[in-house]
């Protein structure tokens, strides 16, 4: 085996690349703890307002989570991150609201400021870590624990079953049994898919290699995870500079920058009705010598069109790991300043 190989096959026991174990992970989870999922959102029928908080990566995992569970229940939404809950001070927060707060390590700086914010308004709080002893997990009302590195998929999974149960009984329980439903078959996609990614994740690296800057777009369900790759991944695993963009929105500007810079994107296609806009926007990038990697969710097995996220996520990974290892950064795991308590506050490491 190469020098290369055997950087990847490291790089499959990393935390960052959670793909290569999501499948066991994710279906363990909807084993053990799909049912109490669904239970929680049965005691907490009667909420008035739902606010899914969370930073930097978490925050594009629960804006991926918003947009199922608008999709079935009629209790308002919002995704957003923990400083902004505490500086928008939103009259709705209160006793008739729940929040939901979302951390791996369960002692984000901004996610627990916020915690402690909403029980001080008197909201029912919900914590989403790994496991173990934090702060999140002390304080929250409930907590869901995962126990596993799948920080961008179980804890969408775990509310869509808890939005599952919070919709039972209304008229939209038949939307929401059909999602939680097709969740039992995410974790078999995924292992195919990102088996069937093994191949050709190298040659996909190797062609955006002399990139500085890349655009990663996606539209519909697979906005959040665009943007999540961009800011959280691309940036922080790759290390060169990244733009997020809405494929919708290319067109409202950022497409001027075609005229005088050579752009490289990385664009997520869906199976739901985005994917339609994302098509004319991938065209007009290739037609104007953008150097684009399509990563499509057609070319994998089908799963549900809310949860594409679960699949093209693994593939973004795959991407990542071949990119970050050609470029010289073997150790998917180290970071230059995240952990060192940087911009952190009284303690805090973050994230």
């Amino acid at each position: 085996m190469t020098d290369l190989g055997l950087f990847v096959e490291r790089a499959k026991g990393s935390e960052y690349f959670s793909g290569a174990q999501l499948a066991g992970d994710l279906e363990r989870f909807l084993a053990e703890h799909g049912a109490r999922c669904r239970a929680l959102g049965r005691k907490l029928q009667g909420a008035e307002h739902l606010y899914l908080v969370g930073s930097g990566g978490s925050l594009a995992t629960l804006q991926t989570a918003k947009y199922i569970l608008d999709g079935f229940l009629v209790v308002p939404c919002e995704a957003l991150h923990g400083y902004d809950l505490i500086w928008r001070n939103p009259l709705q927060l209160g006793s008739t609201s729940v929040a939901f707060f979302a951390s791996y390590s369960g002692d984000t700086e901004d996610t627990v400021a916020a915690l402690r914010f909403a029980r001080e308004r008197g909201a029912q709080t919900v914590g989403i870590v790994r496991g173990g002893d934090s702060t999140i997990a002390r304080e929250a009302d409930d907590v869901i624990e995962y126990g596993s590195a799948a920080i961008f998929e179980v804890p969408i999974a775990a509310l869509a079953l808890v939005g599952a149960g919070l919709a039972e009984g209304s008229s939209t329980e038949g939307a929401s049994a059909q999602v939680a439903s097709a969740l039992s078959e995410v974790p078999a996609a995924v292992q195919a898919a990102v088996d069937e990614e093994e191949g050709r994740a190298e040659e996909r690296a190797r062609a955006l290699l002399s990139s500085r800057h890349l655009y990663v777009l996606g539209a519909g369900p697979l906005a959040p995870l665009a943007y999540k790759v961009a800011l959280t991944v691309v940036m922080e695993n790759i290390r060169i500079g990244a733009t997020w963009c809405d494929a919708s929105e290319f067109r409202h500007g950022p497409a001027e920058a075609l005229e005088r810079t050579q752009v490289d994107a990385l664009v997520l296609l869906g199976s739901d009705e985005s994917r339609a806009m994302t098509e004319r926007t991938l065209a007009f990038l290739q037609e104007h010598g953008a150097r684009t990697q399509v990563i499509d969710a057609a070319a994998y097995p089908p799963v549900h069109p809310l949860l594409t996220p679960f699949l093209l996520n693994p593939i973004t990974q795959w991407f990542t790991v071949w990119s970050a290892i050609l470029r010289g950064i073997t150790d998917l795991d180290e970071r230059v300043f995240m952990g060192r308590s940087v911009l952190a506050t009284e303690g805090h490491t973050w994230p």
